[in-house]
């Protein structure tokens, strides 16, 4: 028989696939409070088979597996088992909007009332073999982007300090404001990323330098086996120099020297060709990501659309190049929780 639990009542100590890992959900936990409810079974109690937030806000009653994450991989065994679990859920919150973050597909989903919203793809690196068969994986292109920042004399290090998330958010709030439009999660956000994963050893803050100048950073998060490319951003006017290209080769060198069995790339989004088309070239594994979500009935669709509409508009005020950057941190700190 399945069973909810509230997140903080049960003994939750995974440590595996990213967004699963206590590490992950205490940052949710601590920078937005959310309501987490873990599905269990009676056979095996202490397995929490589902893992999701259930929300009252500006947007509705939502559940949602799981807010800021990629994906989700929810620990069952089979599809059938986690289609029984989203009835169960839909039992048990009628009036709920359900939405599931999903590493893969799920044939009869549709058969449940869930449509899906949004396709993408994960790509995984393999890093279990030596470093000249990984490297040999990865195009012609990546190698000559790499070889070629190499001779422009970039470096890359681990900067595993404050000052690295400060160096960090400060090039993310630049491209976010600046290329697309959008505002950049408030700093605050990321310090948890130091104090739950860096400072413990369990992640890096990579920089890629030209002379003395970051120009490119990437934020990798440990959890069980694999890397996890959780965040990279780079500046925009040194991109001839291929700063991503050698960043993200000394972090492969550096995951198959570890002992990690892949790095994970995050999702890309279906649309973003060009990302993808990039992440090809490292020569992973791609595997599909879908949202699915499930509306009750009566549902105000279009009140949803507003909200969104007025959301967007503010944050094309806010991120104007006149707007102060204390003011677009702030307004990160209050509006990002609905972006999730």
């Amino acid at each position: 028989m399945l069973k909810i639990t509230d997140f903080n009542d049960f003994d939750y100590q995974a440590q595996g696939n990213l967004f699963y890992s206590r590490n992950w959900l205490d940052i949710l936990l601590e920078e937005y409070g959310f309501d987490f409810k873990i599905v269990t079974d009676d056979i095996q109690p202490d397995n929490p088979l589902l893992i999701f937030a259930k929300i009252n806000d500006i947007f509705g009653k939502r559940i949602i597996s799981l807010p800021f994450c990629d994906y989700t991989e929810p620990l069952v065994e089979s599809e059938s088992e986690l289609l029984s679990v989203l009835a169960f859920l839909e039992e048990k919150y009628p009036a709920y909007s359900a939405t599931l973050k999903y590493h893969g597909a799920i044939n009869d989903i549709k058969l449940k009332g869930y449509k899906n919203i949004r396709q993408g793809v994960c790509h995984r690196i393999p890093l279990t073999d030596n470093i000249d068969d990984i490297w040999n994986r990865t195009s012609r292109a990546f190698r000559k982007g790499t070889n070629k920042a190499e001779r422009n004399g970039l470096r890359v290090q681990s900067y595993n300090l404050e000052e690295g998330i400060d160096i960090f958010h400060r090039m993310l709030t630049e491209l976010r404001r600046n290329k697309f439009h959008i505002l950049p999660q408030p700093k605050s956000f990321y310090l948890l990323f130091f104090k739950y994963f860096i400072s413990n050893g369990h992640g890096n803050i990579w920089l890629t330098f030209s002379d003395d100048k970051p120009i490119a950073a990437a934020l990798i998060l440990h959890s069980g086996s694999g890397m996890f490319d959780k965040m990279g951003v780079s500046d925009q006017r040194h991109l001839d120099f291929r700063p991503n290209n050698l960043l993200l080769w000394e972090i492969i060198k550096h995951g198959q020297s570890q002992g990690f069995e892949y790095l994970d790339m995050g999702l890309s989004p279906a649309a973003n060709t060009g990302l993808i088309r990039f992440k090809d070239s490292l020569g992973g594994i791609k595997t599909s990501i879908n949202y699915y979500r499930r509306d009750p009935e009566n549902y105000d669709i279009q009140q949803e659309e507003q909200i969104k509409k007025l959301l967007s508009s503010m944050t094309t005020l806010f991120v104007n190049s006149d707007v102060p950057d204390k003011v677009v941190q702030q307004a990160g700190k209050l509006l990002y929780r609905y972006f999730g």
